[in-house]
């Protein structure tokens, strides 16, 4: 049998340098996918790091608003404005401070007659419905802080409302009644608002008969008191003068105190719609003013961006002239008059020397005397024009102008 020869079974194979350049072939513009995707990240950098800062600013705000209590005068709030250290010196007294913000949790926690009320209600977000279930004989003693009209014709019908202290009176106030928490504290800090009761305490000076009103009022029996100033319970003013015998004498009295500030919750539905405003966080306003001032930037940011240079030819000539008017008026706009003189002198004395055959190595003197010489003018006055005289106006400098150009036909006449 005839053998079959190697070069007739031996199929065809593509070289191993082929079969890798067609693996390398990257369908596109001829990038890699690495170079794009890093031309895209390099283009929107300021963006990723805008977007990044604006994420961890929205997250730190939200911790921060969630481990801090803003409220004023909150028994778990820090601040100045809080009352954080009135409710612990309570709380080491012995008395059992159970903050409420609903009126559910207020109703449960007043569970024996031997319980005091705080209610601090500043945006008047109950009802007078809520306000008499408030006020049937739960608490033994109700302590209202700088409370409003419906507040004390439900809880504390005995005392009326007198108005604001005058922001004149800066000196401490004097208890001057017969309340035993008002004595022990003997003075206070002024301000907020005043009242009138039963009992009235640490009256504002009227300098004439008028009804004493003051920032502190009981009624008869005690079970109802007003405070006025609600800052004698902040940790800002709590250790002055006597806020603090009056504060903690005034929730101190039962073992248990609910300190009740209510919220958005607790408005009746009939009463209407709730501001969507005042259900926001507090970090809202400052994270929006931020978000405005970084819109702003970015906005200036882009539209003073003209983009990379594009070269592309330019098939217009422009004759000599236009581009000598075109500098000429520059000159004139920008006041340049020396400027425009030294040109003028420059280029005369390049054209003299070429007529007068001075070296490129000579100086202006040389320049200057080779035309003296050719036309016959005296040394001194062409070197006053070719060299000393420098004109400082545009008249000095269109009559000068003329005199070159008389000197230069001149010159090139002889």
């Amino acid at each position: 049998m005839g053998g079959t020869s190697m070069s007739e079974t031996t199929t065809t194979a593509p070289p191993a340098s082929a079969e890798r350049q067609r693996d390398a072939e990257v369908i596109g513009d001829g990038g890699s996918v690495r170079r794009t995707v890093t031309n895209h990240l390099s283009r929107a950098r300021p963006w990723l790091i805008l977007g990044s800062l604006l994420v961890i600013s929205v997250i730190v705000g939200a911790l921060v608003a969630t481990s801090n209590d803003g409220t004023p005068l909150s028994p778990s709030n820090p601040a100045p404005q809080g009352a954080r250290a009135t409710a612990e010196v309570l709380k080491r007294s012995g008395i059992e401070v159970i903050p409420a913000t609903t009126l559910e949790q207020a109703q449960e926690a007043l569970e024996g007659p031997s319980d005091t009320l705080l209610l601090h209600d500043p945006n008047g977000w109950l009802g007078p419905d809520q306000l008499a279930d408030l006020g049937a004989g739960l608490a033994d003693r109700v302590v209202l802080i700088e409370p409003s009209l419906p507040i004390l014709n439900e809880l504390a019908p005995g005392i009326r409302s007198a108005g604001v202290v005058p922001e004149t009176i800066t000196d401490p106030l004097t208890a001057e009644c017969a309340n035993a928490d008002a004595q022990a504290a003997e003075t206070t800090s002024p301000g907020g608002r005043t009242y009138r009761g039963d009992v009235t305490c640490f009256p504002i000076p009227t300098g004439g008969d008028a009804e004493a009103s003051g920032t502190f009022a009981a009624t008869t029996g005690g079970n109802a008191l007003v405070i006025g100033n609600g800052a004698v319970l902040s940790n800002e003013l709590v250790d002055e003068h006597g806020n603090a015998a009056l504060s903690l004498r005034t929730l101190g009295s039962n073992p248990t105190l609910v300190w009740y500030q209510p919220t958005a919750e607790d408005v009746p539905a009939a009463a209407g719609p709730v501001d969507p405003l005042s259900l926001l966080p507090a970090f809202v306003n400052p994270l929006m003013f931020w978000l405005l001032v970084t819109a702003l930037l970015a906005i200036l940011w882009r539209g003073r961006r003209l983009g990379p240079l594009v070269t592309e030819p330019l098939p217009v000539v422009v004759r000599s002239a236009e581009t000598a008017a075109g500098r000429a008026r520059l000159y004139q706009d920008a006041n340049a008059v020396e400027h425009a003189a030294d040109t003028l002198r420059a280029g005369t004395l390049n054209r003299l020397a070429a007529m007068l055959r001075v070296p490129q190595s000579g100086s202006r003197f040389e320049v200057v005397a080779a035309a003296a010489r050719k036309c016959g003018r005296d040394h001194q006055d062409v070197d006053r024009i070719l060299n000393t005289f420098t004109p400082r106006s545009d008249a000095q400098l269109v009559r000068w102008s003329q005199e070159l150009e008389d000197l230069e036909q001149e010159i090139r006449r002889a």
